[in-house]
């Protein structure tokens, strides 16, 4: 098998998902550190336009979303299994609402808190992500309250979960439930003493965040971003299980698509379509930093457009 190489950056919320998910494996990889903010050239290069943090290569296949990659983590190497007593659907579940609900509190809460202190060219970055031109760091400061409120209510669910003395959120063994609820609590325990406050008082949390924390992240070594691309360039994508012929959009093999995020960096990716499934879409694409190389998306939270 190809190594496996996360390209991420440290203070990555979800990289430290992927770097756990590494780590319960207890598998060996290499990181290639790429820019916190725009521009990427290295990384796009590789993906054909999309930005997000983190992404999977092995070879010449590439893997984009943290769904994709936890599971493609899994089909390589099913044991430890990331969904222990049959969780998979629950994880994606989890991982849902962990995207839409908590990632949103916890960041809004620590930008709101810390607006001042993060460097302009961050905020304009990320509020380009979300499609929006101006930042307004008065508005944004005045949302720490809303913040703290929701994260009061979804810090109690949490807790509640874990007041039965389960170690993790599914029962004795952790899982890929905990790592995508955890990332966002990681990050704010990492974003200053005013912020990591809100967690104090729900002690079964931070119990529990500790021994995320230990699973560790697995054996890292850090690679060059030319040399990932050099690998790129040697190696050819895996071979593709094809198209559903019951597809609703009536796509075929060979088609040529654009995959683009439905909620934040919406930049499309294009390529000939080679798999389709419920669960995810493969494009093909060349370029001459990097060959052919297979760009795969989780089917969820992705729209897919004929060319």
């Amino acid at each position: 098998m190809s190594d496996l190489i996360l390209h991420h950056y440290d203070t990555s919320p979800y990289a430290e998902k992927i770097r756990l998910a590494l780590g319960l494996k207890g598998l060996a990889w290499k990181s290639v550190d790429i820019p916190v903010i725009m521009p990427k050239p290295d990384l796009v290069v590789l993906t054909g336009g999309y930005r997000r943090t983190p992404v999977l290569q092995a070879g010449a296949d590439v893997y984009c979303d943290t769904e994709c990659i936890a599971a493609e983590l899994e089909r390589r190497h099913p044991r430890p299994t990331l969904y222990p007593s049959g969780s998979a659907g629950l994880a994606a579940m989890i991982a849902g609402w962990a995207a839409t609900a908590l990632f949103p509190a916890a960041v809004g809460y620590a930008f709101a808190t810390n607006a001042e202190k993060i460097p302009m060219e961050f905020h304009k970055d990320r509020a380009a992500m979300r499609g929006i031109d101006q930042v307004d760091l008065d508005r944004m400061k005045s949302s720490g309250p809303r913040h703290l409120e929701r994260l009061r209510a979804l810090l109690g669910w949490v807790d509640g979960m874990l007041a039965d003395g389960r170690a993790y959120l599914t029962g004795g063994d952790a899982g890929l439930v905990d790592l995508s609820v955890y990332h966002s609590l990681w990050f704010l325990s990492r974003n200053g003493r005013r912020v990591e406050a809100c967690l104090e008082p729900y002690r079964h949390v931070t119990a529990w965040m500790a021994r995320v924390a230990s699973i560790g992240h697995g054996a890292r070594t850090e690679l060059h971003a030319h040399e990932a691309l050099h690998i790129a360039h040697d190696a050819e994508p895996g071979a593709e299980s094809g198209v559903d012929p019951a597809n609703a959009l009536g796509l075929k093999a060979g088609d040529r698509i654009a995959v683009t995020a439905e909620d934040t960096g919406r930049d499309p990716v294009e390529g000939a379509l080679t798999g389709l499934s419920v669960e995810r879409v493969t494009l093909r694409r060349h370029d001459a930093h990097v060959g052919d190389v297979a760009v795969h998306f989780p089917r969820v939270g992705y729209q897919i457009r004929k060319l």
